[in-house]
Formats: structure tokens, C-alpha cells, sequence
């Protein structure tokens, strides 16, 4: 294409002559994307979220300690994954009935039941929303109903863990001291059954001052060495129980109780529980074996390693604290040991009565006050939103918008596509184009006509009997079928354009030729040449196209004698000029002859016998002599030749006469062949006066004025 700027109106002409392309195009891009999105539709997947709000509560002291512990299981970040961890997770797999809901530890620990829940936690993804205290838990399933029952479970199994884990500490205490309590009111019965046993038999004993002052003072000391006793014990049943290295996965096991407020235990006891939920929660997505559980495992043997250095300490100090009060009870034996030996069981009998009730009572109160904890229930879980059942799968194709905008990439793709069509279309798409791109100016334009049209005006116009052939041929002649037409318009104006180029200088003979074959030089040039013959000037149109001559058929006249009997014949060339008698004879008729004014001063040599080589006849010398003649006795001489690219009859001729015109059909050959042609043109110093465009479909815009065409 010729190099000039392009503006809106070119890019609009380039998309309105490649629309089809456009199209097709965008059929194609949308039809794929159709079938891409049918083909490889995934299996539907429903997603069903419940959202759940965590509030923490706590008391002064648990505060104090978490402080201390620098704890973070209660953060909503360890809340997120403790919701899928094993505890959670087990109870929804049992609601789900996913695994028997009655196990045995051993069942417990088996691989199908622990890959079970884990597979679980698979389907499960918790998220924390913004800075709230609210977690959304989303479950996914292939059914609906079951993602939408998923969620809730998860949701409310995490608040009954919640529950229990933050009311496990007084559930605990609770059970413990109901043990003791059953244990001590069968000891008080025993020990006011004893001493009912003893005052019926012995009756009243009476004891002195002195006697009793150092009985209290003895069972005291008693007293004191049974509690160093017993929390001698249950140090030991606490060190017993962080030696246990086998512990049942997803419980808290390893955790001691104790009733002694010891900070430092304390806090490492609210440590450990911290470490083997960590520990718990990591377990969903990995095995015992990997570095992480290993870490963690290893900082909870740490903590259990202090935890038992405390307690043995503790069990050093109540160990000491126990020789020295079991020396001093027996000393206070050996003074009350001489006294009657009644008085002493009596007050020993009176001491474990009184030791039972106090102890009883003081049971009785603890027992109370963890009732009325037990009956609080300590809740940081609230459902706030439960889930319902979705309505579409999450991994459904947006079909509307997959075919949007498919349609958009499809026309991107046609307009890339038309562009890059135009950028290799090697003819020329302008006028100023034509003329830049030759260096010749642009004669004539002949627009573009309809074949069949024609051919019914042709047909109107000769008799009935006419042949397909005649009708063919005298479709042709435009000039005399439909005069006032378009394409006869542009016929004249390309007579008035040739007056213009040769006013400079004299021109009376004029040779059209063509790149390649098929152009409509033939036709253009027999339609000027009546054109002109109308306009009253002599014309004289001569077939030089000596291989495959057309003109006479055309005109409906005999092909011999002509040009070439002229050349190699002894008879000049004026005995084989053809005038209006010769149309009058043909297919033509004498009416349409004679109707049609300026047809007399049209004059026609055929082309004549086949010859050889034409190239040598049109090289003779003796063809210079026979232009000249004719320049002298016409105004004008028009030359019908052959193709310059196919054979050199043309550019040989070129040399002989005054002017030649290129006629060019856009877009049937290539620039380059139209530029080699005229460049044999040129190398033969022929006079190129310019160059005729033919087939060509006008376009003009209103906005610019800009005179565009394009070809079919």
C-alpha cells in the first residue's frame, strides 16, 4: 500500500471492506468458547458457610495467667484452626455418620478412622472476617444439602469443644470432689458409729485441762501430717500422669488437676494444654513424623520435664515438712500415752468425728459453688448465621459472560485479522495511492457494473433471434447500451482527462495495454473510441493484439483482412479499415447505427490472420510508417494491445506511438507486477500518459469529501 496517513474514515473503509472476515471471526472465537465451556464443564461444587462469633471470656486471674503463659490458643487465629482440628472434627464425622458413633481407643487409633476425620477437615476452610471476632466456616460438597448440613455441624460441634474445653477444668473439680465426698461421709459414719460404740460401752470419760489442751495440741499435728500426706499423693499421681508418654490423640491427656493455687504450675499446666492443642491442630494436615509435630512434640516433653522438676521439688519440701511434724506428733504421743487409755481413745474417737465434719462440710461448700459454676456453662461461641443451602454450584461456567466475551476477543481478533490482511494486500487501496505509487496520474476511473444487468439491456436491445455470444459481446458497449449511465460518465470523463494530458503536447495516437490479462482494456478502449466518435472527432481503432484479438467480436464485424495483412501483404491498410457500413451489416443493425449519432466517424482495423510471431511484426519498421499514416488522416488512433507481463507485444509497440495508458483492474494483480510494468514501459521510453482504473466501487464520505474505492 502507498505510504500516507490514515485517518477514522480510512480505519472505517478498511473495517467495513474486511466485515466479513470480522465476522466469521467472531463466529468462530464464540463457537469455540461455546464448546470449550460444554467440553470441560467441571463436576459441580456447592459451598455452604456459617459464621459463628467468638468471644473471649475469661476471669481476673485466668487473665493474669495467660498473661503470664503467653498464650495464644484463645486467639482468633488459633480459633480458625482449632475449629478444624481433630476434636471438632471427630464429633461432626460422627453426626455425619461418616464413622461409628461407639469406638474403642484401639479403633480410635486405627488408620481408616483417623484418615476419616482428616479427610474431613479437607473439606473445611475457616476464615476470620476483617478485624471482627467473627470466623466464617465454609464446607464444600458435590450435593447441596450435605454442604449446607456440613457447615452447621462444624459450627455447632465447635461450640459444644468450646464449651467443653472451657468447662472442663470445673467438671473436673466437680467429679473429684463428688469422689471424696462419697468417701468422706462413709468415713464420718464409720467414725460417729465408732464413738456412739465406745460411749455406750465405756460410758462418760472425763479428761483434764491439761490432758485435753495436749490432745488438741497432738491432733492438730495429726492433721497437718495427713494433708502432707495427701498432697504428697497427689504430687506423686501428678508426676505419674506427665510420665505417661502414651496419650489418646485429640484429648487433652497429660494435664494435671490440682487444688493448690501454685502460679508457676499453674501456668505451665495452661501451657502444656496450649502446646497439645497446637500440636492437635497441626495433626489434621500432617503425621507424627513430620518436623513441625516434631517440634512442637518436643516443647511439650520441655514442659512436662519442669513441670516434673516442680512437683519433685514439691514433693521434697512436703517430704521434709512430713519428718518434722511426725516428730512432733510423737512427742506430744508420749505425754498424752500416761493417761487412762479410755480418755485417749474417746478423744481420738471425738477428733475423727470432728475431722470427717469439718472436712464434710468444707466439701459440701466446694461441692456448691462448682454446682453453680457447672450450671453457668462459660460460652464463647454464639452462631450468628447459619448456613443454607446454596443455589448454584461455585465452579459453574458463566456461560453469558464466557460468550461476552468471547465475542469481544472474537471481533479484536477479526479487526487484528482485517488489519493484517489489508498490510498484505499488495494492491492499492487509494487514488493518491495509484499516482504515488506510479508516478502517473489517474486518467479515468470506470466503476464497477453488473454483468447480468447489462446483458438483459443488451439483449433488449438486439433482435430476438440474437445468439448468447452476440448478446455477450454487445453487452460490452456501454456507451451505446445505456448512454447516460454511470459508466458512461466516466467513459467521457476520461476522454475529457486524455484532451487535458495531451494539450502540452500533440497526441493522435494512443496504445492501451494492461499488466495482466483480464482488465477491460478491450473494453475500455472500444468505448472510448465511440465515445470519441460521438464527440465528432475521427477516431480510429485499431486491434494490435495480434495473439487473441477481441475487438471485431465486440463490434460484430469480420476478423479479416486487418492489421497483420497490412504488415506482411502488399495491400495497404486502408483497404481493410472497417466503417459504419460494416456495424450496419453486423449484429449491431442499420437502426441502432444510424440512431446513434457520431458512429460515422468511428473507423475499426481489425487485428487479421493469425500470424507466427507477432513480436516481429510489431518490431518492423514498417510499423513506424503505418502510425504515422494514420495520424495524418485521423484525429485520434487508439491501439487495443496485449498484456505487458505475459508477452512484450505491448512494450515494443510503446516505442511507435505518441501516448500510452495503463489500464488497471484494481485488485487483481499484485503492485508489484503493476510496477514492473511500468517499468518495461519506461525502459522502452514509451510516453506513459497515465493510467485507467477499472472494476472500481466509489465510495464518497460527506463528512471529508474523500473519493475512496474498494474492490470486491
Amino acid at each position: 500500500m502507498a505510504q500516507y496517513e490514515l485517518n477514522v474514515i480510512d480505519y472505517w473503509l478498511i473495517v467495513k471492506k474486511r466485515k466479513y472476515l470480522i465476522l466469521l471471526a467472531a463466529g468462530l472465537v464464540v463457537l469455540f468458547t461455546f464448546l470449550f465451556s460444554e467440553m470441560f464443564k467441571p463436576s459441580p461444587l456447592y459451598e455452604a458457610s456459617a459464621r459463628v462469633k467468638f468471644d473471649r471470656t475469661s476471669t481476673v486471674a485466668q487473665q493474669l495467667i495467660e498473661t503470664m503463659s503467653f498464650s495464644n490458643a484463645n486467639d482468633l487465629n488459633s480459633q480458625t484452626e482449632f475449629i478444624r482440628g481433630f476434636p471438632v472434627m471427630e464429633r461432626v464425622a460422627m453426626e455425619l455418620a461418616r464413622v461409628p458413633a461407639s469406638v474403642t481407643p484401639e479403633e480410635k487409633r486405627s488408620a481408616t478412622y483417623l484418615n476419616t476425620v482428616y479427610n474431613l477437615g479437607q473439606e473445611i476452610k475457616t476464615q476470620r472476617e476483617g478485624d471482627t471476632n467473627i470466623i466464617r466456616i465454609t464446607a464444600t460438597s458435590d450435593q447441596p444439602e450435605m454442604a449446607e448440613k456440613t457447615a452447621n455441624s462444624v459450627a455447632n460441634a465447635y461450640r459444644l469443644e468450646n464449651i467443653m474445653t472451657r468447662n472442663r477444668l470445673v467438671m473436673e473439680s466437680r467429679r473429684f470432689v463428688e469422689e471424696q465426698l462419697a468417701g468422706l461421709e462413709k468415713q464420718l459414719n464409720d467414725a460417729e458409729d465408732a464413738l456412739r460404740a465406745f460411749r455406750e460401752r465405756e460410758g462418760q470419760v472425763f479428761l483434764t485441762d491439761e490432758a485435753r489442751a495436749a490432745l488438741e495440741t497432738f491432733t492438730k499435728l495429726e492433721e497437718q501430717h495427713n494433708e502432707v500426706m495427701r498432697k504428697r499423693a497427689e504430687g506423686e499421681r501428678q508426676i505419674a500422669v506427665l510420665n505417661r508418654t502414651e496419650a489418646v490423640l485429640g484429648n487433652q491427656t497429660g494435664r494435671i488437676f490440682t487444688e493448690e493455687q501454685n502460679a508457676l504450675l499453674t501456668i505451665l499446666n495452661q501451657r502444656l494444654l496450649d502446646l497439645i492443642q497446637e500440636r492437635n491442630t497441626l495433626l489434621i494436615n500432617y503425621t507424627t513424623d513430620h518436623p513441625q509435630v516434631r517440634e512442637q512434640q518436643q516443647k511439650i516433653d520441655n514442659v512436662r520435664a519442669e513441670m516434673i522438676l516442680e512437683l519433685r521439688a514439691k514433693l521434697k519440701t512436703m517430704q521434709d515438712r512430713e519428718a518434722t511434724l511426725l516428730d512432733q506428733r510423737d512427742r506430744y504421743r508420749g505425754r498424752y500415752l500416761q493417761f487412762p487409755r479410755a480418755a485417749i481413745q474417746m478423744s481420738r474417737l471425738e477428733r475423727e468425728v470432728k475431722v470427717n465434719a469439718d472436712l464434710l462440710a468444707t466439701l459440701k461448700g466446694k461441692h456448691q459453688e462448682l454446682q453453680i459454676k457447672s450450671a453457668e456453662r462459660i460460652e464463647e461461641v454464639t452462631i450468628v448465621a447459619p448456613a443454607i443451602i446454596p443455589n448454584a454450584p461455585i465452579n459453574a461456567p458463566n456461560t453469558e459472560l464466557n460468550l461476552m466475551v468471547g465475542s469481544l476477543m472474537g471481533v479484536f481478533l477479526g479487526i487484528v485479522l482485517a488489519f493484517a490482511r489489508e498490510s498484505f494486500d499488495t494492491s492499492i487501496g487509494t487514488i493518491e495511492g495509484v499516482e504515488e505509487f506510479l508516478k502517473v496520474p489517474v486518467l479515468g476511473v470506470i466503476p464497477q457494473f453488473d454483468g447480468k444487468q447489462m446483458e438483459e439491456a443488451a439483449r433488449a436491445a438486439l433482435p430476438v433471434n440474437a445468439s448468447a455470444s452476440t448478446v455477450e459481446n454487445f453487452s460490452k458497449l456501454i456507451c451505446l447500451i445505456d448512454p447516460k449511465s454511470p459508466l458512461s460518465e466516466s467513459l467521457r470523463s476520461l476522454r475529457t482527462n486524455i484532451q487535458f494530458a495531451s494539450m502540452d503536447r500533440k497526441v493522435k495516437s494512443i496504445l492501451f495495454t494492461s499488466a495482466g490479462i483480464g482488465e477491460g482494456k478491450s473494453t475500455c478502449v472500444t468505448n472510448l473510441a465511440i465515445t470519441l466518435a460521438q464527440e465528432g472527432q475521427r477516431v480510429l481503432l485499431v486491434d494490435a493484439d495480434l495473439r487473441r484479438p477481441i475487438v471485431h467480436q465486440r463490434l460484430g464485424i469480420e476478423r479479416v483482412p486487418g492489421l497483420a495483412d497490412a504488415l506482411v501483404g502488399s495491400t495497404s491498410w486502408r483497404s481493410h479499415v472497417r466503417s459504419a457500413t460494416d456495424l450496419m451489416l453486423g449484429p449491431m443493425g442499420a437502426d441502432r447505427v444510424m440512431s446513434t449519432p457520431g458512429l460515422d466517424n468511428l473507423h475499426i482495423l481489425t487485428s487479421g490472420s493469425e500470424v507466427g510471431n507477432p513480436n516481429e511484426f510489431l518490431n518492423m519498421n514498417k510499423i513506424k510508417t503505418l502510425v504515422s499514416e494514420m495520424n495524418e488522416e485521423y484525429d485520434l488512433v487508439l491501439f487495443d494491445t496485449p498484456p505487458i507481463l505475459p508477452v512484450t507485444d505491448a512494450v515494443a509497440f510503446s516505442s511507435r506511438v505518441d501516448g500510452t495508458i495503463l489500464v488497471y483492474q484494481v485488485g487483481r494483480i499484485g503492485r508489484n507486477a503493476l510496477k514492473r510494468a511500468k517499468f518495461l514501459l519506461d525502459h522502452a521510453q514509451a510516453n506513459v500518459m497515465g493510467i485507467v482504473l477499472t472494476n472500481v466501487k466509489s465510495e464518497v464520505t460527506p463528512d471529508y469529501g474523500v473519493y475512496r474505492y474498494e474492490y470486491r
